[in-house]
């Protein structure tokens, strides 16, 4: 019996009260057999879909709708062919529908959702923004709309969100929907104003009152958080999120004594999440430069994870932790396990790179980050890191491709542009390195190793007023600069000019850098042009002690000793420097002459 009933309430609203134009004459009667006979398909198409025949329900409905092409035959078409998923069709016969009965606002929902199922959402809102231009106070829309711009129209979906609340006063679902977008645009404030709402609403909510207690938080309202806290533990006093946030509130409050000891007590349970206990080794390393008693602690609590499980955040924070106890060496192994547990993060690997370069150990640096560059090209700091490496290996061909990648990444930092300056140096590329050199040197103009470094090259070549011009400069901004003191006087004994200039300057290099086997080269170089010859064989010597296979300055000896008459041991140390560098300007001549 119910059922008829609920047949007949279908057929009144959908056939009988469909909006068809009203008949001011007399039918035929063919039309009027034509619409009896409509509707008793449509009553049949009607029972099909009760019993869930929906393809024999649109079969019925199709022929009805030959007969009386009605918008209430439309609509139950569409919405039987939306349950078979035939969207296209569906979609046709519920614009049928509503352009035949544009204020049935159900004709217009199911064109909305099938819309939205056909993932049209633009056209589904138009639709929505229909039935609030009609009906301004029709709930439905209001939060249908808002769904549907949550995600592309944040602030829109609040708007309607609060029209809403306006409307129907505060109601859970459209609350925690506002609360999520709060959260999602980083509106702590709008969160927590809803979230005390809510409350108001269920204040027996323990996930609600949790929120709360982080958006406070956030907010640096640690004094309320903590009364929220406290009142919970009472009835949940072992609930870890409570007792976390608890300590969390009193650090971040100044109160690092209290919170630390709740931390301790935290860190000790055996129900701990393990991302809780890493968060806690965090909060006492972050503490260490403050507390001397935090270091040793962190180090306890990432030791006794690293004891239960494998995880990289700990390796790379026992890393740091050994990086602040100058064990160098330890953090390396830390960060090369850190580096295999999480082979995606590039972090760790500048990291590793970046502590493997300032130790000194290049080889190893480059024989990591190779194969870690295969999958992060793009990532400047490897580029940089590798690059430099390979120049202080003094392979400099393969340093020129990655510094160059380096500064495609980054244009404009300037320890790029310095190490590629001097690889391109180093390759005989001397003008086109004064063009990234320089580019530095605007970047930081009181950089007096870079503006040695151009002096230097531009002496090299033959640029000497140029030179001098910038030695005066770096030596106007440090006058203590020994590499630039010895580089200057060097150049100076070179063109034989200015000797006496030349042995006070690198007089004083050397009360810096008393054994700097360059030092004493220049020294003793400047000796040799003043005709000292026997100190200037001492100290060459000396240099030459400290620096065995340097070519320039094996010759420099030879030369020497040409000078002071000892012709053989002249050609000895000459045929040495030519076995170190064949290509040195002058020196095969000497060989050959058996003179200077």
């Amino acid at each position: 019996m119910h059922k008829f009933s609920s047949l007949l309430i279908i057929i009144i609203f959908l056939y009988g009260c469909s909006g068809s134009p009203e008949i001011t004459k007399e039918s035929s009667p063919e039309s009027t057999k034509n619409k009896e006979y409509a509707k008793e398909l449509f009553i049949s198409g009607s029972l099909n879909e009760m019993k869930g025949n929906y393809t024999e329900a649109i079969i019925d409905y199709q022929e009805a709708l030959r007969l009386d092409p009605s918008p209430g035959i439309h609509f139950a078409l569409a919405k039987n062919f939306m349950r078979i998923k035939k969207l296209p069709a569906a979609l046709i016969h519920a614009k049928d529908a509503v352009k035949g009965d544009a204020d049935n606002f159900e004709y217009n929902y199911l064109l909305a959702s099938i819309y939205q199922l056909g993932n049209q959402p633009d056209s589904a809102a138009k639709v929505y923004e229909s039935i609030i231009s009609k009906d301004s106070s029709d709930e439905r829309a209001y939060y249908s709309l808002a769904q549907i711009y949550e995600s592309s129209k944040p602030l829109k979906a609040l708007e309607l969100y609060h029209k809403l609340i306006e409307l129907i006063g505060p109601e859970w679902n459209v609350l925690i929907n506002i609360a999520n977008i709060n959260e999602r645009t980083g509106n702590v404030e709008g969160t927590i104003s809803t979230i005390e709402e809510l409350i108001q609403i269920d204040p027996d909510n323990l996930r609600m009152r949790k929120l709360l207690v982080e958006s406070y938080l956030k907010t640096e309202k640690y004094d309320k958080a903590l009364e929220i806290v406290e009142e919970l533990l009472i009835q949940f006093p072992e609930d870890i999120n409570l007792i976390e946030y608890k300590a969390n509130a009193l650090i971040q409050s100044d109160r690092w004594a209290e919170g630390s000891e709740v931390y301790v007590k935290l860190s000790e349970r055996a129900d701990m999440p393990l991302e809780s206990r890493i968060k806690i080794g965090a909060a006492f390393f972050n503490h260490a430069d403050k507390d001397t008693l935090s270091l040793p602690r962190a180090k306890k609590i990432f030791n006794d994870i690293d004891a239960d499980t494998t995880h990289w955040q700990v390796k790379l924070y026992l890393a740091q932790i050994a990086l602040y106890e100058n064990e160098d060496s330890t953090a390396v192994e830390h960060f090369k396990s850190a580096g295999e547990l999480a082979p995606w993060n590039p972090q760790i690997f500048m990291s590793l790179g970046g502590l493997l370069f300032d130790s000194g150990r290049y080889e190893e640096a480059i024989e990591i980050l190779e194969p870690v560059i295969e999958r992060f090209p793009d990532e400047f700091a490897l580029n940089l890191i590798l690059g430099i490496s390979y120049t202080q290996s003094a392979e400099y061909e393969k340093s020129e491709s990655y510094l160059k990648k380096s500064l495609l990444l980054n244009p404009d930092d300037f320890t790029s542009l310095y190490a590629y300056g001097i690889t391109l140096n180093q390759l005989k590329k001397e003008e086109e390195a004064l063009i990234y050199l320089n580019r530095a040197l605007e970047k930081e103009p009181m950089n007096v190793s870079l503006i040695g470094t151009i002096g230097l090259i531009e002496e090299n070549l033959g640029n000497h007023d140029k030179s001098e011009e910038l030695y005066e400069y770096a030596l106007s901004i440090d006058s203590e600069n020994a590499l630039v003191l010895n580089n200057y006087a060097y150049a100076l004994a070179e063109r034989d000019i200015e000797l006496e200039k030349a042995l006070q300057m690198v007089e004083k290099a050397l009360e810096i850098d008393p054994y700097n086997s360059s030092y004493l080269d220049t020294i003793g170089w400047v000796y040799f042009k003043l005709g000292d010859y026997e100190k200037a064989k001492d100290y060459i010597y000396q240099s030459l002690e400290k620096n065995k296979d340097n070519a320039e300055v094996t010759d420099h000896l030879g030369d020497v000793y040409f000078k002071l008459d000892n012709k053989i041991k002249a050609l000895e140390y000459w045929k040495k420097a030519f076995e170190l560098d064949p290509d040195r300007e002058g020196l095969q001549e000497k060989i050959q002459k058996g003179e200077l």
